[in-house]
């Protein structure tokens, strides 16, 4: 019998743990600026969403950062890896060059 919980526990978690984190190309129109406290950004996508960079004040840039400012002046694509929760503007956690794949 316990053998049978415990697979059907794994069966029901194996999913999640495959399951990847959100990812979206997107193509920077604007770097809208930091927040009062100086610990995050918001940008916008020529789509025209918004989201958010939490980097400790530039203390501690996320993977990738940069890559946002180049998009930002070449209007060259960018990965971003979001985080898997869906709040406006979206949570960036990372971010790749060029297309998402």
């Amino acid at each position: 019998m316990q053998k049978l919980i415990l697979a059907l526990s794994l069966a029901a978690f194996a999913p999640l743990a495959l399951a990847k984190a959100p990812q979206v190309t997107v193509v920077v129109k604007k770097i809208e600026g930091f927040g009062e406290s100086g610990d995050a950004f918001t940008f916008k996508a020529v789509s025209g969403k918004r989201y958010m960079v939490y980097n400790a004040g530039g203390a501690n840039p996320i993977a990738g950062e940069k890559f946002i400012q180049q998009s930002a002046r070449s209007q060259q694509k960018i990965c971003l890896i979001l985080d898997s929760y869906s709040s406006e503007p979206r949570m960036v956690d990372a971010v790749k060059k060029g297309a998402c794949k």
